[in-house]
């Protein structure tokens, strides 16, 4: 799978402020620091469905159209209102690219005709016959407790110059700050079913183009993944042997780490596959070198079989990645403070992140008959809350079917030959408490398709 310069459109931005501090001694390259309540503004269209708020179209369904009355639509940010209003970024109502609720912005919390939502959505009513919102038929189907898939990273680390840096009030750097944490994380999972590999960027340490901008040299990694168990020393060792310098050419870094996760995963089924991209700036060589672009990049590998997803680890008080993480699938990045103790605050992201249920990917339980084969339109996936309300969670045929409906869903890894379950972002967030079933024996509730 290649990830080229040509990118799919950005789908959706969080209808937050996105505050980003001056990491790699770079400002923001595209003017996208959001006043209070604000939103960032993109130029072009929906990735699917929606209407867009520029001229540039859209590039599944929705169409395109003159920017909204009152504010400029475009790559540098557009303008925002806190209520009402007619620009680019509106709190609520409003015709802008973005909006908390109604409106026709590329995102939405709820409501609208934007991408794929990302807010916790509830599932379909679920009656103890074993069918949601009163099925046609009962089934009594057996019941399964979800497994989560275990987890292969690709961790991307940034060592540009600025990774030199000392952390306030310390004499530790940032890069020696990170050496104690990846060492802590490799101690404390080796005995896991986790598995990980890593790569840097840039190449040179230096400023040489032609080198630290080939894709090509960030599709390899420096330490291929592999149970910590066996390459956890390697990593290690890595990290070591690494000195921070050079620029941060994260484009590049981004698509080839996000290229390599996608071969890894396909010769891998079974296994969840994610990129871990981590820095402490803004993109400040080779192109892209805005966040859009990164987010673009993302953005595609998330919506492209394999579906590989990227965990963003921003380094800085006020260093904030949250639409990259969101295009790439995991909703927002993780942020580590530096009036913190920075070696553990990073060593317990990364054990987060390979916590396989952040992943919201499931396996496929056994067929309820031993002799016979699962039969795949005989699945269901319910979501039972911490006060025991059951929901069903209605099928979708991939995530593009996860802009067509107000309740979620799920959808196979793999329609011809399925290993897990994925299920849509918004099922996801609503995951993050309590217990998700797989029943087998009894088909599901379809998804607005």
């Amino acid at each position: 799978m290649r990830f080229s310069r040509t990118f799919l459109p950005l789908a959706a931005l969080l209808g937050s402020g996105i505050l980003l501090g001056a990491g790699c001694a770079s400002k923001d390259p595209e003017g996208s620091l959001a006043s209070a309540g604000g939103t960032v503004g993109r130029g072009g269209g929906s990735a699917k469905g929606g209407t867009s708020g520029s001229a540039n179209g859209t590039a599944k369904g929705g169409s395109g159209g003159s920017s909204a009355t009152g504010g400029s639509s475009g790559a540098t940010g557009g303008s925002s209102g806190a209520t009402g209003g007619s620009g680019n970024s509106s709190a609520t109502g409003g015709t802008g690219n973005t909006s908390a609720t109604g409106g026709t912005g590329n995102s939405t919390a709820s409501g609208g005709s934007g991408a794929y939502p990302t807010s916790a959505c509830e599932g379909l009513s679920f009656d103890a016959g074993g069918q949601a919102g009163g099925g046609e038929e009962s089934c009594s189907g057996v019941s399964n407790e979800a497994e989560p898939v275990p987890i292969d990273l690709y961790i991307m680390m940034d060592r540009s110059v600025s990774m030199g840096s000392l952390i306030p009030g310390t004499n530790t750097t940032r890069w020696e700050a990170l050496q104690q944490a990846v060492e802590g994380f490799v101690d404390a999972s080796a005995d896991d079913d986790v598995r990980a590999g890593i790569g840097f960027f840039g190449v040179t340490g230096g400023n040489d183009d032609l080198i630290d901008c080939n894709q090509n040299n960030y599709s390899t990694p420096k330490v291929e993944i592999g149970r910590l168990d066996d390459v956890g020393g390697d990593i290690v060792a890595a990290m070591a042997d690494m000195v921070p310098g050079g620029l941060t050419p994260e484009g590049p870094a981004l698509a080839g780490a996000l290229e390599h996760a996608a071969a890894w995963a396909e010769e891998n089924p079974g296994r969840v596959t994610a990129v871990v991209l981590v820095s402490d700036g803004y993109p400040t060589q080779c192109t892209p070198n805005t966040l859009s672009g990164l987010a673009d990049i993302a953005e595609q590998a998330h919506l492209e079989e394999p579906y590989i997803r990227t965990y963003v680890i921003g380094l800085a008080a006020d260093f904030n990645l949250d639409a990259v993480a969101l295009a790439g699938g995991t909703r927002k990045s993780f942020l580590v403070d530096e009036k913190t103790d920075v070696a553990e605050s990073f060593a317990s992201v990364l054990r987060n992140v390979a916590n396989s249920k952040l992943a919201c990917e499931y396996a496929l339980p056994p067929s309820n008959d031993p002799t016979m084969k699962l039969d795949y339109e005989k699945v269901q996936v319910t979501y039972t809350t911490a006060d025991g309300q059951t929901e069903e969670i209605p099928s979708v045929p991939s995530i593009d079917g996860c802009a067509q409906t107000a309740n979620g869903g799920w959808y196979y890894d793999n329609l011809a030959n399925p290993t897990s379950i994925k299920v849509c972002p918004c099922t996801c967030t609503r995951f993050d408490a309590g217990r998700v079933d797989v029943r087998v024996g009894c088909k599901p509730r379809v998804g607005v398709r």
